[in-house]
């Protein structure tokens, strides 16, 4: 059974960080999770990306909001971001080819290197979903 956690952020670049810091305060503080620190520190940095890209590239990021929502399963992340839409003429959001010299475009890069599966989210909404998964800790020998 899966425990569900959503927060709203309103469109400024500083609440970039407070997704960021929202995630890593539900992903840590809640023991029966147990999810190894890795994890979440990986779930932590790809919110930070999708909700970059929301804001940079949405109209979340032009007086919108944007939501993220945490699906905690017992060896599984699924983490949604939703924002308000593309604006008029925009592109759906892809994986751009890696340059050394490229100041932006890594986000869903760095989504589809580091989870274990990602997509758009279903329309009518928009936005990402990707799910984190791990293995249990092996128990010592008696």
């Amino acid at each position: 059974m899966a425990v569900t956690f959503e927060q709203r952020f309103p469109g400024w670049s500083d609440q970039i960080r407070k997704a960021r810091e929202w995630t890593d305060d539900i992903l840590s503080t809640h023991e029966w999770f147990d999810i190894p620190s890795d994890t979440i520190a990986s779930a932590v940095l790809l919110v930070s990306e999708a909700s970059t890209n929301a804001l940079r590239y949405t109209a979340s990021g032009r007086g919108g909001v944007f939501k993220v929502t945490l699906k905690v399963d017992r060896r599984r992340i699924t983490i949604e971001v939703d924002d308000e839409g593309r604006p008029a003429g925009g592109t759906v959001p892809f994986i751009r080819p890696l340059t050394p010299m490229a100041q932006h475009g890594r986000g869903l890069t760095l989504i589809d290197y580091i989870a274990d599966s990602w997509s758009l989210l279903p329309r009518p909404r928009t936005g990402v979903t990707f799910t984190l998964t791990w293995h249990p800790a092996p128990t010592p020998a008696a």
